[in-house]
């Protein structure tokens, strides 16, 4: 019961957010996005609490993952509110949401073993990286500038991620964990292909842009908590 709360409070707060939400950011709408990873972080501790069958090392994991997002999301939104330290907060929040990446792909290769389809979809993944950046660059015009490098990092960790998700549904038979958690890459994958657009492309920092991206990240994050229910 304890686990529903949480995830019902999250979404109710979530949705307030996303209303708030505008191209440019205020305090009150940083403490409503604030919030919202928080009860993600407390529906992950209450999937924990209430399945606890899942194994401390992968929740363990899995929460620090979550926490790496909060402070990603309190970054990038930060560098509106400090504008001077735009280009610091913006690498410090693709930094955060890396290593919670790394704590997500380590959760699974701890639990789930590393097996010759893990390493193949992973390094598949980390070619994907920048490959993807490449292909941002020329179709959408986007100008990474000083944060290419760590755009192409951070987008084949997220892509090794995902591929080692789906080697680890695909050797456990796509039970419900593994759906949702490949479910939640990719909507990751699909939320930082509008991210990039927003902060890299002309005339693309839009309410909807903001509201699609925002929407499909928090549904990632609620996702990979709620994983741990099922585990």
């Amino acid at each position: 019961m304890l686990f529903y709360i949480c995830l019902v409070l999250g979404i109710i707060n979530l949705i307030l957010f996303l209303v708030q939400r505008r191209p440019q950011v205020s305090l009150r709408v940083l403490f409503l996005k604030t919030t919202t990873s928080c009860f993600m972080i407390l529906t992950a501790l209450a999937a924990f609490y209430e399945n606890q069958s899942c194994g401390l090392e992968l929740a363990l994991l899995f929460f620090a993952g979550c926490v790496c997002g909060l402070l990603g999301d309190i970054w990038l939104d930060a560098k509106y509110i400090f504008p001077s330290e735009k280009n610091g907060l913006l690498k410090a929040g693709f930094i955060s949401f890396l290593i919670g990446h790394i704590f997500y792909s380590g959760a699974m290769f701890i639990t789930y073993g590393i097996s010759a389809l893990t390493i193949i979809c992973g390094i598949m993944g980390i070619v994907f990286g920048p490959v993807c950046c490449w292909f941002t660059e020329k179709t959408m015009k986007a100008n990474f500038g000083s944060s290419k490098l760590i755009s192409v990092v951070y987008t084949s960790v997220l892509a090794f991620t995902t591929g080692v998700a789906i080697a680890v549904a695909i050797e456990n038979n796509f039970k419900l964990f593994s759906v949702l958690r490949v479910i939640g890459m990719l909507l990751f994958i699909a939320s930082d292909g509008v991210l990039a657009q927003i902060y890299f492309c002309e005339n693309k920092n839009t309410r909807v842009n903001v509201f699609v991206n925002h929407a499909l990240y928090y549904s990632a994050q609620f996702l990979m908590a709620s994983s741990l229910f099922v585990s």
